[in-house]
């Protein structure tokens, strides 16, 4: 017995019906959290009552999906449990949860035909416990597995046929990375035998999407959808958290697959060997919006902790030696995930020196002397070199650079970027550029890297050719083209 089961059967051995219901319903909302934090429960007054749920599930990040009604029971008669689905409303997507164990005479097919028929899962106390808590070498894929059945599973599952369903879906889940049809397709059957169409779906999206990844032809699966749909949460977090994916073939087919923007909508994940793959994979496919840099505390040395990427608040950070570079799909994100302060501005002639480096053309800038303010728009890519030089004598010494608008190749859109909040976004709002173009340029004008920065720089983040400091190789080690 886990520590679920026995948590549950203590509280029924209470003498008050009603502190053992409400701490059972704790119990459970507690571990249907570990689960999946964004599910929302709401415990209701009432407790083995015919028509009334103990509990009420919501999705409240996933608008198609409906509340879902658990209901409690304390006997384990199939007789009566037949009686009570019977009455419960098929909209409501029933749970049933029987705190014992079925009896093992009973016709589990009547009872899975039934439960099957009204939309409702049937669970007793060791089913959800396996489901819950079950031993699993991949724990992110055994939350995803949970989550799934708990959004749209039906029928009858004892523990035996989760521990038969988990089983199926870890080793189709593992086909479907090696493309191997049999046991991916044995995974696609059981999700739909088991689940309610909509997350059927779902989940053979996310199967879908790993056979595509492993470079194996559509055409072989024949359980495939016809269309890719979109990954949902969970299963781009097994894809992140789960176990380590080194194929570099397969992240390539990953990002192409997935946007910065499904990617933002994740919650936080922590610097997973996952995560730096497909950032790997990304970086040269993706488009970004808004991009900051701010300092970091991190000593910029070159034994320092590995740079990385992580998640988290609707913002994708990349740590480095000395700064951190976060991308996010409104400046506003920016100053929500992180306080940012005031920045010592830039003198004229040290951005004028950079421009030419990284490629930028530019639009408009916004210059600071003293007291005063000069604004510069319209073509003004000839103020590079002597011109430049020229303006910055004629303004005087001190001259200090707040804002400048640049076209940003190879797109040619305008990025804005502000010095004085070393945020850089792209105009119009709702436009994006290259996120590997939108990092680099923004890295290179708001620090001041060092050569054994750079270097140590590149071997994460290409530089494309737009480095500061000559003699470094522009191509990341190890990359390869996605294979046809």
């Amino acid at each position: 017995m886990n520590a679920v089961a026995s948590s549950i059967a203590e509280a029924l051995e209470a003498d008050d019906p009603y502190r053992s219901f409400a701490e059972i319903k704790r119990v459970l909302e507690q571990h249907l959290r570990q689960i999946n934090p964004q599910i929302r429960t709401r415990r209701t007054g009432y407790y083995n009552h015919t028509h009334m749920p103990d509990l009420v599930m919501r999705w409240p990040h996933d608008d198609d999906l409906s509340d879902r009604y658990v209901y409690l029971r304390s006997t384990t008669d199939a007789d009566e449990l037949e009686f009570d689905i019977r009455r419960l409303a098929r909209q409501d997507r029933p749970i049933v949860l029987a705190l014992g164990a079925l009896r093992p005479s009973f016709d589990a097919r009547a009872l899975d035909s039934l439960a099957i028929d009204h939309h409702t899962l049937v669970l007793d106390l060791a089913a959800f416990a396996e489901l819950t808590a079950g031993e699993s070498a991949d724990a992110a894929l055994r939350r995803l597995i949970a989550n799934t059945v708990i959004e749209g599973g039906q029928g009858l599952l004892d523990e035996r046929s989760v521990s038969r369903l988990a089983r199926a879906m870890t080793t189709g889940a593992q086909a479907a990375r090696r493309g191997e049809r049999e046991g991916t397709e044995d995974a696609l059957a059981f999700a739909s035998d088991t689940l309610s169409p909509p997350i059927a779906r779902r989940l053979t999206a996310f199967l879908g999407t790993l056979w595509r990844a492993s470079g194996a032809p559509v055409a072989a699966l024949e359980r495939a959808p016809r269309y890719p749909q979109q990954l949902d949460e969970l299963s781009l977090d097994y894809l992140l958290e789960g176990q380590e994916i080194p194929d570099g073939n397969f992240w390539s087919r990953i990002a192409n697959e997935i946007t910065l923007t499904d990617l933002l909508r994740h919650g936080r994940i922590t610097a997973t060997d996952n995560l730096q793959h497909l950032m790997r994979a990304a970086l040269s496919t993706w488009n970004a919006r808004v991009c900051g840099v701010a300092p970091s505390s991190v000593a910029a040395r070159r034994d320092a902790a590995p740079l990385h990427w992580t998640t988290g608040e609707g913002v994708l950070s990349f740590d480095a030696p000395g700064f951190v570079v976060t991308l996010a799909q409104k400046v506003e994100h920016l100053t929500s995930s992180a306080p940012r302060a005031a920045y010592e501005l830039p003198a004229l002639d040290e951005v004028g020196n950079r421009l030419p480096l990284l490629g930028l053309s530019l639009k408009a800038i916004t210059l600071v002397n003293g007291g005063g303010k000069v604004a510069y728009e319209g073509e003004v890519g000839a103020l590079h070199g002597d011109r430049l030089r020229r303006l910055s004598e004629s303004l005087g010494p001190g001259t200090l650079v707040k804002t400048l608008e640049a076209a940003l190749p190879p797109s040619g859109l305008p990025v804005r970027y502000n010095f004085s909040t070393r945020t850089a976004s792209v105009k119009p709002p709702r436009g994006s550029v290259p996120l590997l173009e939108l990092v680099n340029t923004s890295i290179r004008l708001f620090t001041d890297l060092s050569q054994a920065e750079e270097e140590r720089l590149v071997e994460v983040i290409p530089s494309g050719g737009r480095t500061l400091h000559a003699g470094i190789d522009h191509d990341m080690q190890g990359t390869e083209p996605p294979a046809d």
